[in-house]
């Protein structure tokens, strides 16, 4: 089997640091809203949520968590040399667009997959016929979020296509809610009976095999779900989903990025700056030149809105976010230096550029403003 790997290169200037004592302080505090027996799943899907895969593992790697959860087999490919005791969770459910060679190199590594339709049953036996080899599965199961699992009426036939199969062993049940993050838990105690009345239809709790369901969001919302594992991305990073007024347990952002002033002028009132005469000086401006765009991940929709921090004081961006540079003005820094490091995103909640204030300017959430930050920012584990 052919892997494809691109040579990786990273700007030692743009840092990312990476906070190891937030991070298992964050898993500390969610495991600690669970049984005892309930395991833990990091979720490090998505270069970890953007801080890193490969250093977020060999943090947790060493303590606190039972299994890691990835999006794709490359992912799981990616982190198993670096893990020896726990499970690898592919979410990505198996699809005959895989290769004969990804289904059996699944089993071989005992990664464990997700099944989610009797097309892709039919096809991964085929897969697995000629081997000796066993693949530990997981049924996703359909209960409310419309999207990758099987219904509940075919999910029977699934189950009995596995239970007949030499080369299938049932090693968990699942689901995924849709809205628990939201403050109408409604849907998601829905979702819970569809899922609770599979489970018991089936007898599926007497079987010996993983039960899970509870996201971030459930995990600190919806104990009655925390199962036999409970899978936390998000929260793990130090944010909830959406902004508590109350959380039940302080989550602390594990990701600060910062980059150098590489460039300080003085632009004269009534000039323009950055393309597009966006933004005009009304003043004579002292203004600081940073070297990340939107090609690092820093959205262009921050023109003339966001903020950055220098020290305990807070800059406006101006002007438009070019491809990889940003303008500042400091006129009201005192002894600005060359080198001087910035602030872009804070692992303060309440900071101006908190992932939470950048989400808002964007229109979007916090995980997406975190996963842009580009793998070529140096992460700096600390």
């Amino acid at each position: 089997m052919k892997v494809y790997r691109t040579q990786q290169y990273i700007r030692p200037d743009l840092q990312a640091h990476i906070y190891s004592r937030e991070l298992l302080g964050n898993v500390r505090k969610l495991k600690g809203l669970c049984p005892k027996q309930t395991k833990f799943c990091a979720v490090v899907k998505a270069n970890a949520y953007g801080h890193g895969i490969s250093e977020i593992v060999n943090i947790l790697v060493k303590d606190g968590v039972d299994s890691f959860a990835v999006a794709t087999f490359y992912e799981a490919l990616h982190i198993s040399p670096m893990v020896h005791r726990q499970m690898i969770f592919i979410l990505e459910p198996l699809n005959p667009s895989q290769s004969v060679q990804e289904i059996q190199a699944c089993a071989q590594k005992g990664f464990h997959c997700v099944l989610a339709s009797l097309d892709s049953v039919k096809y991964v036996r085929s897969a697995l016929q000629s081997t000796s080899v066993v693949l530990k599965v997981h049924l996703n199961i359909e209960t409310g979020m419309g999207r990758c699992g099987i219904e509940p009426e075919l999910a029977q036939q699934l189950l009995e296509q596995i239970d007949a199969c030499p080369n299938l062993e049932l090693a968990g049940v699942y689901t995924h809610f849709a809205t628990a993050d939201e403050e109408d838990l409604s849907y998601a105690y829905e979702q819970q009976d569809n899922f609770e009345r599979f489970l018991n239809e089936h007898r599926l709790k007497d079987r010996g095999i993983l039960i899970h369901a509870a996201n971030s969001a459930a995990t600190i919302k919806m104990p009655q779900a925390h199962y036999d594992m409970v899978r936390c991305g998000i929260s793990m990073y130090g944010y909830y989903s959406r902004r508590m007024k109350e959380p039940p347990i302080q989550l602390v952002p594990v990701m600060k990025l910062m980059a150098p002033i590489t460039q300080i002028k003085t632009i004269p009132a009534g000039h323009s700056v950055s393309y597009g005469q966006s933004f005009i000086t009304q003043r004579d401006t002292v203004a600081a030149i940073v070297p990340l765009g939107y090609a690092d991940g820093y959205r262009r929709c921050f023109s003339n809105t966001a903020k950055m921090k220098i020290g305990i004081h807070i800059v406006p961006v101006i002007g438009r976010v070019c491809m990889d540079q940003v303008i500042l003005d400091v006129t009201d820094v005192p002894n600005i230096q060359l080198g001087q490091l910035v602030t872009v995103l804070d692992n303060d909640h309440d900071s101006p550029c908190s992932a939470y204030a950048l989400a808002g300017l964007a229109d979007t959430i916090c995980y997406e403003i975190l996963t842009l930050v580009h793998a070529h920012v140096n992460r700096i584990v600390h």
